[in-house]
């Protein structure tokens, strides 16, 4: 259980991520969903694809916004050093 507070906490102040808690619960709701949906011989391939493409669209966007980040933040330092 350590582990997943881990995942969810910000580790500059320690404490909880208000987006990584959405994250984690929206994607343990659409788990549920689609596993229900499963189980229910109610699955097709639409449903399936659009989670399956939701989280990687999601997963792409926020390593793209981190990458980001870092660079920015290392011009950021760089300037900083040249003064």
């Amino acid at each position: 259980m350590k582990k997943i507070i881990e995942l969810i906490t910000n580790p500059k102040t320690g404490k909880l991520s208000s987006s990584d808690c959405a994250i984690c619960l929206a994607f343990v709701v659409s788990s549920i969903v689609v596993l229900y949906q499963c189980f229910n011989y109610q699955q097709n391939e639409l449903l399936l694809g659009t989670y399956l493409a939701a989280w990687v669209a999601q997963s792409q966007a926020s390593k793209r916004a981190a990458i980001k980040r870092d660079l920015d933040r290392d011009i950021e330092l760089k300037d900083d050093s040249d003064d």
